[in-house]
């Protein structure tokens, strides 16, 4: 199996019109409660084309930090409640996918009712993210998130994200759909 390794603090290189530091150090915070850096994901791919997974329907995402983000994520956690707190890593981990493997180029936040959280610039594409710590929650949040994105405001196609972050393991599930009234080929 194919493994995507990465450094987290990255992501605000590859997307430098957002401010992602403290979705950075929200996946720290997170990801350091189940163990050290490098953390290992297993990514279930539907629908997916791209010249970096191929046909392939699995991967593994491996993300690391650094010490100085590990020490800003202990301070994060006491100041920010965890369900936001899986949001935004659940953000800096689909920004990581956005960028490597999607090639959504340049991504702008939606505005509030679009029913996805952000769209790209590049190509008239949404991306719509969750994360939860709940493995048993991971199919059907993903079914409830496909389901918000299909209907977006634009009629674009999306690009589901949805990150399950546990002791048993981390996992994501990234799908690609038509939009509402389209064949998902």
């Amino acid at each position: 199996m194919r493994t995507l390794r990465c450094q987290i603090e990255d992501i605000a290189k590859w997307h430098p019109w957002f401010y992602l530091e403290p979705h950075i150090v929200a996946s720290a915070a997170v990801l350091e409660r189940f163990g050290d850096s490098p953390a290992v994901f297993d990514v279930e791919c539907s629908h997916i084309k791209s010249a970096w997974v191929g046909n392939a329907r699995r991967f593994r995402l491996q993300v690391a930090w650094s010490d100085e983000t590990g020490k800003k994520a202990k301070r994060l956690r006491a100041t920010i409640q965890r369900k936001p707190l899986l949001e935004m890593a659940a953000t800096a981990v689909a920004m990581v996918l956005s960028h490597r493997v999607l090639a959504l180029g340049q991504l702008d936040v939606t505005r509030y009712g679009e029913r996805t959280d952000f769209r790209s610039t590049a190509v008239s594409c949404m991306l719509e993210i969750s994360g939860t710590e709940a493995l048993d929650e991971l199919a059907r949040r993903h079914r409830e998130k496909i389901a918000q994105a299909v209907s977006n405001a634009l009629g674009w196609d999306s690009y589901v994200v949805v990150c399950g972050f546990s002791e048993h393991g981390h996992r994501v599930r990234l799908s690609f759909h038509r939009a509402a009234g389209a064949s998902n080929e």
